[in-house]
């Protein structure tokens, strides 16, 4: 979609020429190859830069007087603002929501669920077979594949938590992505799976367990066959295929968490897994080490 003057003035009241900014948003480091793309960004800190002189894809920016003054690349388009963050946030919710499709929930005539479930009238798919148990609550934007089961309590599509800190207040970022919860996966009880942010839908995938009381926040990629033991809180990380994830273990946003890895119980997880590794500790480290580590201050 074009993203005009007239666009941004209309959602925020900004006196921009009415010329062609850009067809998506995105953050300054969030790169890529397609050629068609065009980006509006944001830049509220000069350590950043850098990002905005690489970056090839961005077309425009909200930008303050004085960092532009630092940049003045020809091939960029400033939004000069007082609160580039502000700006750039409010025009993401307008064009998030301005997006947002309504369109009635599908229901696989073999699923079973329980009435005292509550499922969204919109957005929903629910696969053959598949157990809604009570208590569960279906939000919209969420996929569900066939022979699923999600255990009492459950809450499936929440809001994540994005709230950003401007000059003018705490914004909190709409949520226009999806739950996608493929084939086979069960969903323990209380559970919450939040929905995904800035495009980026958040998925489990096939066979996956989760267990009791963890929490999936916004935009996370679960492979398949993980199984993820009570009160974990997992943050928007990338995991691979067939992980163990061990009871009240705590994995960062932006993790690469490797195939067939072992997050130990209680972990705080703070950069990536490599595959086949087994991880333990506050910050966790390699297993050994760790244990290594606490013999050798036990003496």
């Amino acid at each position: 979609m074009e993203m005009t003057g007239k666009l941004i003035n209309q959602a925020l009241d900004l006196f921009l020429p009415d010329i062609y900014y850009g067809n998506t948003l995105g953050l300054i480091d969030h790169y890529s190859d397609n050629h068609e793309i065009d980006f509006i960004t944001f830049i509220d800190d000069e350590k950043f830069i850098r990002h905005i002189n690489e970056n090839q894809r961005i077309k425009s920016v909200f930008i303050t007087s004085g960092i532009w003054e630092k940049i003045k690349n020809d091939k960029i388009q400033p939004i000069i603002c007082d609160d580039p963050r502000f700006y750039y946030y409010s025009f993401y919710n307008f064009f998030a929501s301005a997006n947002l499709k309504k369109e009635p929930s599908v229901i696989a005539d073999s699923a079973i669920i329980n009435p005292k479930a509550n499922v969204s009238e919109y957005n929903v798919v629910i696969g053959k077979n598949t157990i809604i148990e009570p208590n569960v609550t279906i939000l919209p934007d969420v996929e569900i594949g066939d022979n699923v089961v999600i255990r009492a309590g459950a809450v499936i599509g929440s809001e994540g938590f994005e709230h950003k800190r401007t000059k003018r207040g705490i914004l909190s970022v709409f949520h226009d992505g999806k739950v996608i919860i493929y084939n086979e996966v069960e969903v323990g009880a209380n559970t919450c799976i939040d929905k995904g942010f800035s495009w980026r839908n958040t998925i489990i995938g096939c066979q996956t367990k989760i267990d009791n009381l963890v929490h999936i926040g916004h935009c996370a990629h679960i492979g398949q066959r993980c199984l993820i033991a009570a009160c974990s809180q997992i943050g928007a990380v990338k995991m691979g295929d067939d992980v163990w994830v061990g009871p009240n273990a705590n994995l960062l946003s932006s993790q690469n968490i490797g195939n067939n890895s072992f997050i130990s119980v209680g972990s705080v997880v703070t950069r990536d897994v490599d595959d086949g590794a087994r991880v333990t500790g506050n910050f966790a480290i390699d297993h050994k080490k760790f244990i290594q580590h606490i013999k050798n201050i036990s003496h």
